[in-house]
């Protein structure tokens, strides 16, 4: 009787301590990642017509980097909203699809502080930095793409405090 009693206690300690663990891990984190393309221009913007899953693709580039996420809808939420994606100030895109630059703002609410700030980047190739005897070869469209999206992504986690995006190891 006393081991089925030891081994019941012992189950109940460990099922207790699983939910409380899992309690935790489920309320702490970001609970929405919104993000929006609203791209104004006073000369009118094409972006969207060329990169149609840009929302998509920085909501994924994000959820990649925040390791803290939640289904609370009680915990932070971050909104992310890209204004403007141009190449050299021109919001009219080439038919090459190419930019250079590309502007949003972010809010996060609900966490240890609140953010509410712009990121801006800008990409350029330096082909003048080619030492003699090199070829250069520019990076492609893709190339350009996937490298403001992750600089975009990392520009936006650095702003956000590291206690509500990634779980205390």
């Amino acid at each position: 009787m006393f081991n089925f009693v030891k081994k019941t206690s012992a189950a109940a300690t460990v099922s207790l301590t699983a939910l409380i663990a899992s309690g935790v891990i489920a309320t702490a984190g970001v609970s929405d990642i919104d993000v929006q393309a609203q791209i104004e221009a006073p000369q009118g913007s094409n972006a969207l017509e060329l990169y149609p899953t840009i929302e998509a693709d920085l909501e994924r580039a994000l959820i990649d980097r925040i390791t803290a996420l939640s289904n609370d809808p009680a915990d932070p939420t971050l909104t992310v909203k890209i204004k403007r994606v141009s190449l050299d100030g021109d919001t009219i895109l080439p038919d090459s699809a190419e930019f250079n630059e590309l502007e949003g703002y972010i809010s996060f609410q609900g966490g240890s502080r609140e953010v509410v700030d712009t990121i801006r980047l800008s990409a350029h190739t330096d082909e003048s930095a080619v030492p003699e005897g090199y070829v250069s070869i520019a990076p492609s469209d893709a190339d350009f793409y996937n490298a403001l999206l992750t600089a975009f992504a990392d520009s936006i986690i650095e702003k956000l405090p590291a206690e509500d995006i990634k779980p205390e190891s």
